[in-house]
């Protein structure tokens, strides 16, 4: 969704002179459970704003809906073409046997397909140790390719894309009982757009980054706001890392307490840069990761997944101010900082347990930076699945007192709680605040409930092995002295 570093697109400029840059509103892919109206909303902006920015250049981007190999065959009729340039996924099983699908389409018609990777993630990793070389290769030493001057546009082509109109995301809307997706709050997508909040994060608003990025309160303006960008593709992960380190150089060279301040921000975003990939890798090395626990031993785990509490705990009525503070943002913004992320997956396993699988879909519609491996690799973490993380279980009500004291988030996305005090609303005994729920479980007796479950299993000899082989798979290569750092 972009022309700045697309690697895919300046491949089919080096190697023809005609190329037909295409975006399919795969019907296959809407229907699936973790994709939602919002999403489709996210492709309409980014394709408008491609679309423009291609009409600028004398080019233009042909538009279809239905399955992949439909649209493929109406173009192979129309210009018979003899290659596809296309960046790496890796995305959920669907668009996996998506691409199995495309794969024998073009042997059958002897269409040669390259896949140009687009970041560190890589196709059939054998030995975990070669990520930082690549790392390094492809995100630091790679060069950031310019955006081309030209994309020459068969005349035939040419004349099917001046009558195409972007499908918007109501002509596809299949609404879920869980959605309630506030069109009008949702951070917009487009390459423009992706290119002014980096700019305003690397010059103002990152100075704030460290320290700022866990509150819910703060995290809005101190976060980079580049993650759905990032997932849509409107702008590359190599563009991010080569404009934070000319910012780095430049807040080097001031030596003040400024240019300290802005150094200690961008060494922790450049650290969440690394991690980006990091956890894509691991869905790209465990497909099945989202059917079933990376770690075999946790497969046995009990659930309760209780439909009433799946559904409090989606629309923000569970009881806990800031668990339904939380929800009821990403209903309305698609978006929500990484500790409150993470807060609301350990109440849903540890608090109400309900099963990573479970809210999986839920969560996934209203992020509007999905990614899956980002996703799954988080959920089964925050879950305990993994084995070889440290068993976090956030407080409700300590986080309120950590990142919300004054009650701001909460009684900004929970207005019945307005006439409250911070004092009442945080009470762990509190009494019935108004029209608000009373808490719905017993959050320790639950989650310690759910904990002895884990930590038996963890204990166990088939534990151990099983995680130590977790450990030596996906495992971080750094070493626990910087991990601690």
């Amino acid at each position: 969704m972009r022309l700045h570093d697309n690697g895919a697109l300046a491949g089919a400029l080096q190697s023809t002179h005609r190329v037909v840059p295409v975006f399919v509103f795969e019907s296959g892919l809407i229907a699936q459970s973790d994709t939602s109206a919002m999403h489709v909303q996210a492709w309409y902006q980014a394709l408008t704003d491609l679309r423009t920015s291609l009409r600028a250049i004398d080019s233009d981007v042909f538009i279809a809906t239905g399955s992949i190999e439909d649209v493929l065959n109406e173009l192979h009729e129309l210009i018979d073409f003899g290659a596809i340039y296309s960046h790496e996924e890796t995305g959920n099983d669907w668009t996996f046997q998506r691409d199995i699908r495309v794969a024998k389409w073009c042997e059958a018609r002897q269409v040669e397909w390259h896949e140009v990777p687009q970041n560190a993630v890589i196709r059939r990793l054998v030995n975990r140790d070669q990520r930082q070389p690549v790392f390094r290769q492809r995100l630091i030493e790679s060069a950031v390719i310019a955006e081309p001057k030209s994309v020459p546009l068969p005349a035939e082509v040419q004349q099917r894309c001046d009558r195409q109109q972007i499908p918007d995301h109501t002509d596809f809307y299949h609404a879920s009982e869980y959605d309630q997706i506030e069109f009008g709050q949702l951070q917009a997508i487009s390459e423009t757009q992706a290119k002014l909040e980096l700019h305003s994060f690397l010059t103002r608003r990152g100075f704030g980054y460290s320290g700022g990025i866990s509150s819910p309160n703060t995290a809005f303006e101190a976060g980079s706001r580049l993650s759905a960008h990032l997932a849509w593709g409107t702008i590359s992960l190599r563009a991010v890392h080569a404009a934070t380190i000319r910012a780095q150089a430049g807040y080097r060279e001031m030596g003040d307490d400024t240019g300290k301040q802005w150094g200690k921000s961008l060494r922790a975003f450049s650290s969440r840069l690394h991690w980006h990939d990091h956890f894509i890798q691991r869905l790209e090395s465990e497909p099945d990761m989202e059917f079933t626990a990376i770690n075999p031993a946790y497969v046995p785990l009990q659930y309760e997944d209780d439909p009433e509490k799946l559904n409090a705990w989606v629309f923000g009525k569970t009881g806990f101010p800031l668990i339904d503070a939380c929800m009821r943002c990403l209903q309305a913004t698609g978006f929500l900082n990484f500790r409150m992320r993470a807060m609301v997956v350990s109440f849903a396993v540890f608090g109400l347990h309900l099963s990573w699988r479970t809210i999986h879909p839920p969560l996934a519609r209203i992020f509007r930076d999905y990614e899956p491996g980002i996703h799954l690799s988080q959920l089964q973490m925050q879950a305990g699945v993994v084995g070889i993380n440290t068993i976090r279980v956030y407080s409700p009500v300590k986080q309120i007192l950590d990142q919300d004291p004054e009650c701001e988030f909460i009684k900004r996305w929970i207005p019945e709680l307005a006439e409250f005090s911070p004092l009442e609303i945080a009470a762990s005994d509190r009494p019935r605040l108004g029209s608000y729920p009373d808490p719905i479980v017993d959050f320790k007796v639950a989650a310690k409930a759910m904990k002895d479950q884990i930590f038996s299993i963890r204990k166990s000899d088939f534990g151990k092995e099983a995680s130590a082989k977790v450990l030596e798979k996906h495992g971080s290569r750094k070493s626990p002295a910087r991990r601690r750092k």
